[in-house]
């Protein structure tokens, strides 16, 4: 009888590796949706004040 072959899989990132060390923000998924925010506001902020005092 023959067994199946094992499955092999990348091997999963430590819990170090996935801390982010900031609070609030668990995942780096959530560090790179605020960072995209604060991005987005930044570029609204500028084009707003452009308009503005053009």
């Amino acid at each position: 009888m023959r067994s199946a072959p094992e499955a092999t899989s990348a091997p999963s990132p430590t819990d170090d590796e996935q801390r982010t060390g900031l609070p609030g923000l668990r995942s780096w998924r959530s560090v790179y949706w605020v960072v995209l925010g604060i991005f987005i506001l930044w570029v609204a902020l500028l084009t707003w004040l452009t308009r503005h005092f053009a």
